[in-house]
């Protein structure tokens, strides 16, 4: 398999630093005044530091400038069909070569049905029949692994490419992560982005793969599934009360500091030691690197890990203009820079989230890939 396109939509929308904190104190001052219509005690300073966030602050802990935000009336579908379409322009490849979508997202545009990638079918126009008008096979997935997403579904595509099931696969990256903002949580509420992202992967010769089923790892530690949650809204916990919605139970919330705690040191050191060593690479042998782009801080952290040990490469990101749009960072990344990746570089995917989960791959960029960012 090879990569033959990469193209990445952000929303117009610029959401500063500021504005986030702005928004916070809204959420601290709506919460005191629904504590004094209750008769309950205001908050105190320890309650309180969960809504105080700075500029400052968040450059200096978490090192996003600023992040991009949807339209209301603007979904995850629409992100990705903005992407894809932009893709198929770009390569040239006409709709009706594509075999099918892996559609990565946390974000879907509807709570069960329909899926995503069967969406982007129509939104880019692959009929579903063939030209004598017998059904035409088309594989639809849709793949969910928190901020592994993408990595997850770029093998999803690599399994049906490499077994001969398809030709021309769309992999998606894209997420709605405003939707998911939980304002009474400065972990998550300071970092989460809007982004869609599409990369088209296409069948080579065995002697021309740029990857390998041994390049790519996978992680997880479902115990420490708490850590970064949403607790209401699933089947497992519905959302049972007007309460469950105001107090925003049905958002994300997440322990950052263990995620550092627990992350840092798996991604920094034995995470990339095992996918290396199921690919037979050394860290020396890598050119180029690409972090899902949780918190460009701790990201640094990992990135110190990787240099003792070896790392000498080139350290690629959204720069911390679009914050964590989950599925979408590691691609994004690709498109912002499409310069670097030039043939003959060998790569680094590495991402990491929710579950908790931990998923890389490792390639060898072996043809030229077209690259294009609408942002």
């Amino acid at each position: 398999m090879r990569i033959g396109g990469i193209a990445a939509y952000a929303p117009r929308f610029r959401i500063t630093n500021r504005r986030i904190s702005a928004r916070l104190r809204m959420e601290r001052m709506r919460v005191n005044r629904e504590n004094r219509f209750k008769g309950l005690e205001q908050l105190d300073k320890k309650q309180e530091k969960v809504y105080k966030t700075s500029d400052r602050w968040i450059q200096r802990f978490i090192g996003f400038k600023e992040r991009r935000f949807a339209a209301d009336d603007e979904a995850t579908i629409d992100l990705a069909a903005r992407a894809a379409n932009l893709l198929l322009e770009k390569t040239g490849i006409p709709a009706g070569d594509i075999d099918g979508v892996v559609f990565g997202t946390v974000t879907p545009s509807y709570l069960n049905s329909p899926p995503d990638s069967s969406l982007l079918q129509d939104r880019l126009g692959v009929s579903s029949s063939n030209g004598d008008q017998s059904p035409r096979e088309f594989h639809c997935i849709d793949c969910s692994l928190a901020c592994s997403t993408w990595v997850a579904s770029l093998r999803h595509a690599y399994l049906l490419i490499s077994t001969g099931a398809a030709k021309n696969i769309v992999v998606i990256g894209a997420d709605k992560m405003s939707s998911t903002i939980n304002w009474r949580d400065r972990a998550f509420a300071t970092v989460l982005g809007d982004a869609g992202t599409a990369t088209l992967c296409s069948v080579v010769p065995p002697e021309e793969d740029w990857f390998d089923r041994n390049n790519f790892w996978n992680w997880s530690r479902g115990s420490d599934g708490q850590v970064i949650v949403t607790p209401k809204g699933g089947s497992s916990q519905p959302v049972s009360s007007m309460d469950d919605i105001t107090e925003y139970r049905n958002k994300l919330t997440m322990d950052g500091a263990l995620v550092k705690e627990r992350m840092v040191p798996l991604v920094g050191g034995p995470g990339i030691d095992a996918a290396l060593q199921k690919a037979g690479w050394n860290m020396d042998m890598l050119d180029i690197a690409i972090l899902h782009e949780a918190n460009l801080v701790m990201n640094e952290d990992i990135i110190n890990r990787w240099r003792k040990n070896g790392f000498k490469g080139q350290i690629l990101t959204a720069d911390g203009m679009f914050g964590n749009t989950t599925s979408a960072t590691i691609p994004l990344a690709m498109a912002l820079h499409g310069d670097q990746l030039q043939v003959g570089r060998r790569f680094l995917w590495f991402a990491f989230g929710g579950g908790l989960s931990a998923a890389s791959v490792l390639g060898e960029i072996k043809h030229p890939i077209i690259t294009t960012a609408e942002v």
